[in-house]
């Protein structure tokens, strides 16, 4: 009786002090602290907690042997085989991105791939299909930021010279960057190997099953939505919304391929069944067909060389931003794991009804959440995407099904989300209140959400 009561109380104790913890780091991310910093250190608190309840932090053979540095020790373990898994291809990919920046290829897919909206002659039909080639661009192009920016620089002027509402256009380039199903894109990769998938099967075979049918809805309700926003915000639409400058460019044609080369090289072996291609290779013999192109173009190879620098720069925003997002989430997880709140969360779920519907649920709404605090849901996402597996298994429900809506949503709440770079980035270019911007991104984003969770029960 009294070793039951002192369990009951012991986990009394974990749940107070895990819920105190996501409390302070609630309040911090608000506050607008860097959410690095608050998942880092909310995890040190919670390993600081275990240890002052003298939980095992290490298992013995894998101790510093002394317990305080142990903390520290697991920081140091997770950099460790993050770098040497799926977060290392992150970082070449990263590096590629900004090589593809530096040498202006990305601005060239961007101009090839817009161009034919100046042919369309029936202007409500803009709105649709250039949602379907900003999708189609975030598989290229995966940085949301980045295709914001070059969106705006190069369709936002041909999309409001023919007569699309400026505030329509960047609601369309807002909710552009979210569900594309790309093997290029850092959550994908991530996600795929916490689920033991390869990345091109959980992407072609799973992800994309769910993300075409919702990004074919969106763009339907975009065209409902912009449209009736218009008509009601008509008084308010003003020529003080700038019309950027198109870009020019003097690359030739071929460069708008070189960003697409990845993808396409992964495409082509994806359906080659005896051969095993890494994204590595891919990323690697990539880069060195755009250093050729450029010396040819440059007919110099000293100037055909002098952007790659950037790849390793790139490297060091990958670094600096995705892969230490993601052992931050991960130290956070570890901490709430070693104080014992997942274990106690495993028995709790087992005795739910409907219990991987509702897990399903709070994913998803921890995800919207902590997404319109801090701009994106993706933080989130990488740290409870390792337990899935397990959650899964416990609820009977394919973990798969439980991560997909959780990425969808955390992608998607950037488009709503005031704080989000992207809404940001948008509404200054457009000198609006990211407000306004929102107003015209909402309804189709919680349409997406919605699906997300529905056709994910229906398909998979």
């Amino acid at each position: 009786m009294l070793t039951t009561c002192k369990g009951k109380g012991e986990k009394m104790s974990e749940l107070i002090i895990a819920l105190i913890v996501i409390i302070l780091a609630a309040y911090l991310i608000k506050k607008k602290y860097d959410i690095k910093l608050v998942m880092f250190g909310s995890g040190i608190l919670l390993m600081l907690s275990a240890l002052l309840m003298n939980k095992v932090i290490l298992p013995s053979e894998s101790s510093s042997e002394v317990p305080f540095f142990d903390i520290f020790k697991v920081m140091g373990n997770l950099f460790t085989k993050q770098l040497s898994g799926a977060s290392f291809t992150l970082l070449l990919l990263f590096g590629y991105t900004a090589y593809m920046k530096a040498i202006r290829a990305d601005e060239k897919t961007v101009s090839v791939l817009s161009a034919p909206l100046k042919h369309i002659k029936i202007k409500a039909l803009l709105i649709p299909i250039f949602y379907l080639i900003g999708n189609f661009l975030c598989i290229i192009i995966p940085s949301s930021s980045s295709l914001s920016v070059m969106l705006m620089a190069t369709a936002f002027p041909i999309l409001t010279s023919a007569g699309v509402s400026p505030l329509a256009v960047g609601a369309v380039i807002a909710t552009s960057a979210t569900i594309a199903p790309t093997p290029l894109g850092a959550d994908n990769l991530l996600a795929s190997e916490a689920l033991g998938l390869p990345v091109t099967d959980y992407v072609f075979n799973y992800h994309a099953k769910i993300s075409i049918p919702i990004i074919l809805m969106m763009a339907i309700v975009h065209f409902i939505w912009q449209k009736r926003q218009d008509h009601l915000e008509r008084s308010e639409i003003t020529s003080t919304l700038p019309k950027l400058k198109e870009v020019t460019d003097q690359l030739p044609m071929f460069y708008a391929i070189l960003p697409m080369l990845p993808l396409l090289l992964m495409l082509i072996f994806y359906f080659v069944s005896d051969v095993n291609l890494g994204i590595s290779e891919v990323i690697f013999f990539s880069l060195m067909v755009s250093i050729l192109c450029e010396v040819i173009r440059m007919r110099s190879f000293q100037k055909g060389t002098a952007e790659i620098q950037a790849f390793f720069n790139g490297m060091g925003v990958g670094l600096t931003t995705v892969v230490a997002q993601v052992v931050a989430a991960l130290t956070f997880v570890e901490g709430l794991k070693i104080l014992g709140v997942i274990d106690l969360m495993g028995e709790v779920i087992n005795h739910l009804n409907a219990a991987g519907l509702m897990l399903t649920l709070a994913f998803c709404l921890l995800a919207l959440f902590v997404g319109l605090l801090s701009g994106s849901g993706l933080a989130i996402f990488y740290a409870f995407v390792e337990l899935m597996p397990s959650f899964a298994e416990s609820v009977g429900i394919s973990a798969i099904s439980l991560a997909i809506p959780m990425q969808f949503v955390s992608h998607l709440v950037k488009s709503i989300s005031p704080v989000s770079p992207t809404v940001i980035i948008i509404s200054s270019m457009m000198n609006v209140s990211p407000v306004r911007l929102i107003k015209r991104t909402i309804v189709p984003v919680l349409v997406g959400m919605v699906l997300s969770i529905v056709l994910t029960y229906v398909i998979l």
